[in-house]
């Protein structure tokens, strides 16, 4: 019986090794015979401007996989110097990887319908370069030739090729500018799932074939790019990319900026604000990524920016650029290359943070701004769609977290003198003196008692100057006027000297006493962009309520400019009025 089981064994593993034997010899066998095909498709790819190498391949029959080995996909020298002399904007791929693993082939599919079905691609440590060229944009027509043509594989004996999954970790993602020779963004170690890939056939005699992602989906997990000027980095949790419902969702944004405000300001040459910015969610819905591809066209039906906490903040130590002269949104906008229509971006639960730091003032000028929430509607850059909707932005929240704050602004695109208008109000009661973080380093004054009920404003406004009205409800309104470079010490003669020409209650105590309706007005300066403009509108109402003579100084400046030929701007627009007038459109 021993005898007899041993020599069962002894047959056994000799069939087991000569299993083994076959298996591995029909392994290299396939191996030799997948090289020497991918080497003849090589061949007769004529591949004029790009060069592929890589070791060897491996195949194993047990999972139906076949590897390739120490791959590289990179372009010609000459030809990247032949895309800088072109002019055009394009990029050129650069695609090396350690190993890559294809698993999980159909073999019956392959060989009676000829269809390549496989289950995953899974690749090791890959690395993605995108050369890019800046220069004017292609023509779409030439575009969708090139993509048609170029851009796709011949294959022949084949009628098409799926992919369940493509998976990449440690992925390693840049783009050059191939004419500046420097990198304006790295992405490492970044893990990305593809899934629903198919080449599909262009219909030229169905051998040239070409990616169709309209039911593809990309996830990516936890990533770092580093931005070309060495000032931020963006970081997220998970982007998911879907295709076929053309949405595109951060989950974790931060756009982080790799100085604190302290040490940044070494970091320029000029003011600029220092941008801190998270998000539990930003998410892009019916994008239309081909438009895109083909053209150059940004399409978005909705932005949603859901949970997030914006931060800014200016060192006015550092030399101002007096040579800059920034748009506002609206000309921005209009002057915008390539084409843009977004019709809404949703806000939801925004906290907004300002600060200055200046050599008057030893503290810090404060403001923020909490439950944000609101949308801007109709952003483009299309004419014929400017007279339809003027671009409208609607935003509800509270003030340093004691007051309600609301704001809208329109912008009639249409309007050749690239006017706005906006209103607003502050809902009190709230002590004037939480207003003093922001209040003394900019103006060296600290409510000393007071309420403000309530602001209400309106106005419009152009490039050049801004106008309006304010109703600024307040009672009891004391202040100090503080020494420089101490909050501490309090100007005794200046503070009685402000005391004395302030209006202290608005309406004046007493009965039947009517409210003062002040005169906004402000001279832009053309050095500083929209929210010092803005600002600094609704600050010339403040003043000339609690000061008459200011008052009457603003009313002035406005009669002067109105006289002079400018458009008066201070009623509401006829774009608005008309847009009032008609029936409400469906969005």
């Amino acid at each position: 019986m021993v005898k007899v089981k041993k020599k069962t064994l002894r047959i056994s593993g000799i069939i087991l090794l000569f299993v083994a034997a076959f298996i591995l010899s029909f392994n290299i066998i396939a191996a030799k015979i997948i090289e020497k095909k991918i080497d003849g498709f090589l061949a007769n790819a004529h591949l004029k401007y790009y060069h592929i190498e890589y070791t060897r391949v491996g195949f194993n029959f047990l999972n139906r996989s076949v590897s390739i080995i120490n791959f590289k996909y990179s372009p010609d020298s000459a030809f990247l110097d032949s895309l800088d002399r072109s002019g055009f904007n394009t990029m050129a791929p650069e695609i090396t990887f350690g190993r890559l693993t294809v698993s999980g082939i159909d073999f019956e599919a392959a060989i009676n319908g000829h269809n390549l079905i496989i289950n995953k691609i899974k690749v090791k440590n890959p690395e993605i370069k995108l050369y890019k060229f800046n220069g004017k944009l292609l023509p779409a027509n030439a575009e969708k030739k090139k993509l048609s043509l170029e851009d796709s594989v011949r294959l022949t004996g084949i009628k098409g090729i799926s992919v369940a999954t493509i998976a990449m970790k440690k992925s390693k993602f840049e783009i050059y500018n191939y004419k500046q020779k420097k990198y304006t963004l790295i992405s490492k170690d970044i893990s990305i799932a593809l899934h629903g890939l198919t080449l599909e056939p262009s219909g030229h005699a169905n051998t040239y074939f070409y990616p169709a992602l309209h039911d593809a989906s990309l996830v990516a997990n936890d990533n770092v790019l580093e931005l070309e000027n060495d000032l931020y980095e963006i970081e997220f949790k998970q982007l998911t990319i879907d295709l076929k419902g053309q949405s595109l969702v951060f989950k974790g944004f931060h756009l982080k900026p790799r100085y604190s405000k302290i040490t940044f300001s070494q970091h320029i040459k000029s003011q600029k604000e220092r941008l801190d910015l998270k998000a539990e969610k930003i998410a892009f819905s019916g994008a239309d990524f081909y438009r895109f591809l083909l053209e150059n066209e940004i399409r978005i039906r909705k932005i949603l920016i859901a949970n997030a906490s914006i931060g800014l903040f200016r060192d006015k130590r550092v030399p101002f650029d007096h040579s800059q002269r920034p748009l506002l949104p609206n000309q921005s906008l209009k002057r915008l290359k390539g084409k843009i229509k977004i019709d809404t971006v949703q806000i939801e639960n925004v906290r907004f943070d300002y600060g200055e730091k200046t050599d008057l003032r030893t503290t810090s000028l404060k403001i923020f701004f909490t439950g944000l929430s609101g949308y801007i509607t109709h952003i483009n850059n299309f004419p014929y769609l400017w007279r339809k909707n003027p671009m409208l932005v609607s935003i509800k929240g509270s003030i340093i977290n004691k007051a309600s704050l609301k704001l809208k602004l329109t912008f009639p695109l249409a309007a050749k003198s690239d006017t706005f208008y906006f209103g607003g109000a502050v809902y009190g009661p709230v002590l004037l003196s939480a207003f003093n973080p922001a209040i003394y380093p900019a103006a060296g004054l600290k409510f000393d008692k007071g309420v403000l009920d309530t602001l209400t404003f309106e106005g419009g406004a152009n490039p050049k100057y801004s106008s309006g009205t304010m109703k600024m409800l307040y009672h009891d309104m004391n202040i100090h006027a503080m020494k420089k470079k101490d909050g501490q010490i309090t100007n005794k003669f200046l503070s009685w000297g402000a005391n004395s020409l302030l209006r202290k209650n608005n309406p004046r105590k007493g009965d039947g006493k009517i409210p003062k309706v002040a005169s906004m007005f402000f001279q832009r300066n053309m050095e500083k962009g929209f929210g010092n403009f803005f600002w600094k509108t609704i600050f010339s109402g403040m003043k000339a309520t609690m000061l008459p003579s200011i008052n009457t100084i603003n009313r002035k400046n406005l009669q002067s400019v109105s006289q002079s030929g400018s458009a008066a701007i201070n009623s509401k627009s006829k774009v608005e009025k008309k847009r009032k007038s008609k029936p409400a459109e469906k969005r």
